[in-house]
């Protein structure tokens, strides 16, 4: 079994880049201000009301009256339940939260906040909101240390998605070094040269020996690489490619570059199986993050002003 912490790397926002677009921010018309309803003694006022409408509906969800009043009923008790445990979001956290509830609508963070700001949600209105969901989610974090993804889980997703072996290359890089400023008919040459010892390598084991024996030329330390970190033309040129052959000579920074495939192999696709990791997980959390609120949800006292 392996833990994964649902750090959710790649995922973190610069507020500032964010904050900076509120000076360009249309006002919101001024309403005035009634109570009408209340969270365990919480007033919401209709203002909070037509916020949230507005947020929902740059988010492109249901924007209805009722959609909305859940939404701040929502926003409030997960502040509230954050506070009980002295939960504190930092801006990098509230970051993550915009960021991920961004990804999610296949926009990008800085032009979700713009659409809020279009339809006239406040700054503190939409920092109010994402301060709760990325504090919410560090209190389930923090009540679910121990939730685990088991290897036969990972194993049974990567089958579904077909993605559960890849290969892992080991290669040589090999430079027939060409000196700066160095003429074409030179830089022909090498190439030549390049060609016609492709045609002698036939192994590594004897292959390599003979490589750094010729004049000029690096043979770099091996190097072990699967096929998802690779980029496509390099993973089609190193399939295409048997082992103990040296791909087709390319003009490179330092001379005419070669890559000398010394073995292949299939393994397990480790990024593939981390990535799915980090979703199960993701949706376990998820899960439990539903649970909780349903019950806050269950226990809070709600009023509604007729």
């Amino acid at each position: 079994m392996k833990t994964v912490s649902l750090a959710c790397r790649a995922l973190r926002i610069a507020l500032p880049v964010v904050a900076a677009m509120i000076v360009l921010a249309p006002s919101a018309p001024v309403l005035a201000q009634a109570v009408v309803a209340s969270v365990n003694d919480d007033p919401v006022t209709n203002v909070d009301i037509e916020q949230h409408m507005r947020m929902l509906r740059a988010m492109n969800r249901p924007s209805t009256r009722e959609a909305a009043m859940e939404s701040v009923y929502e926003t409030r008790l997960k502040l509230m339940e954050m506070s009980k445990y002295k939960i504190n979001p930092q801006d990098g956290d509230i970051g993550w939260a915009i960021g991920f509830t961004a990804r999610n609508l296949k926009l990008e963070p800085q032009a979700m906040i713009a659409n809020m700001q279009r339809s006239g949600v406040t700054e503190d209105q939409w920092k109010q909101k994402f301060r709760a969901e990325a504090g919410w989610m560090q209190f389930i974090r923090a009540l679910n240390r121990t939730l685990e993804v088991g290897e036969g889980e990972v194993q049974a997703e990567l089958s579904k998605s077909g993605r559960v072996k890849s290969n892992e290359y080991n290669v040589r890089q090999v430079i027939l070094v060409v000196p700066n400023g160095a003429s074409a008919s030179v830089v022909e040459a090498r190439g030549a040269e390049a060609a016609q010892l492709r045609t002698r390598f036939t192994d590594c084991a004897s292959g390599i020996p003979m490589l750094t024996a010729f004049r000029d030329t690096a043979v770099k330390e091996p190097i072990t690489r699967s096929a998802s970190t690779l980029s496509e033309p390099l993973r089609k040129l190193l399939d295409a490619t048997p082992v103990g052959r040296l791909t087709p000579p390319s003009r490179g920074p330092q001379g005419i570059e070669m890559l000398a495939v010394c073995n292949k192999s299939e393994r397990t696709d480790q990024a593939a199986a981390d990535n799915v990791r980090n979703d199960l997980l993701f949706k376990k959390l998820q899960a439990e993050s539903e649970r909780r609120y349903r019950e806050v949800r269950a226990k809070a006292i709600i009023v509604v002003k007729r």
